[in-house]
């Protein structure tokens, strides 16, 4: 899957788009591994599966930030990315609450997607007054989502720090990633803080290596769903 619409532009920090690529699938498989670990074979928010799963998502927020942080027309690839993540989100409701089990905060598929929109804010030179109702709509939204405010901001926040070189952004991103961590860690102990922590090392360590590998369009929003689906039904048997 491509987190957004593939763009001729690199993106920045140095990584190519195999790295980003690869980078993104070791995102799926933790999420894989918290998901299954947790929802479907019972492992709490004290055990290694739910530290080491902690890194999924300040890699996916990586990922879509310098992704949408490419050159181009920021604004349009941003707005293009939040209405498809928005729409997967919707569909993917239904098997989250199945595969959890109780109706719970929105899928993560939220969280991006309302990170999309504030980078649409950031980058559009539209209505002002649009962009502050999108601010904060999406930024009160962000209760309800997986990962919080901090989660939802962010992604914003990388953006700004990778496409502007905005160095109180960098700032501000590190910030809201000690905030996820933390929040993690209310749940499951230093282990959970230190396993979100642990998306700078990894990122750093696949711009390092050599990789090419060619972006699925769609595979992320087909497989994130189905999964889910496929662990509620397994736990329904």
């Amino acid at each position: 899957m491509a987190l957004v619409t593939p763009s001729p532009s690199p993106p920045p920090w140095g990584f190519s788009d195999g790295q980003l690529e690869a980078l993104k699938w070791i995102a799926v498989g933790f999420m894989f591994l918290d998901h299954i670990g947790r929802l479907l074979l019972g492992y709490s928010t004290h055990s290694w599966v739910f530290a080491a799963s902690r890194v999924a998502f300040p890699l996916f927020a990586i990922i879509l930030a310098l992704n949408l942080a490419r050159g181009g027309d920021r604004a349009a690839r941003a707005a293009r990315t939040a209405r498809r993540l928005g729409l997967w989100c919707v569909i993917a409701i239904a098997p989250s609450v199945w595969a959890r089990g109780s109706p719970e905060l929105v899928n993560v598929l939220g969280t991006l997607a309302l990170g999309s929109a504030l980078c649409w804010a950031l980058a559009s030179r539209g209505a002002l007054a649009l962009r502050v109702g999108v601010t904060l709509a999406a930024t009160a939204a962000g209760h309800f989502v997986e990962f919080g405010i901090a989660g939802v901001l962010l992604i914003p926040a990388v953006f700004m720090w990778a496409g502007a070189g905005r160095a109180e952004a960098g700032l501000l991103a590190l910030l809201l990633l000690g905030v996820t961590a933390w929040f993690n860690a209310v749940f499951g102990g230093v282990p959970a803080f230190l396993g979100t922590l642990a998306c700078i090392p990894i990122a750093w360590a696949l711009r390092q290596l050599p990789l090419r590998m060619p972006r699925a369009q769609l595979a992320f929003y087909v497989l994130y769903p189905l999964h889910l689906a496929v662990i509620g039904a397994l736990k329904a048997a």
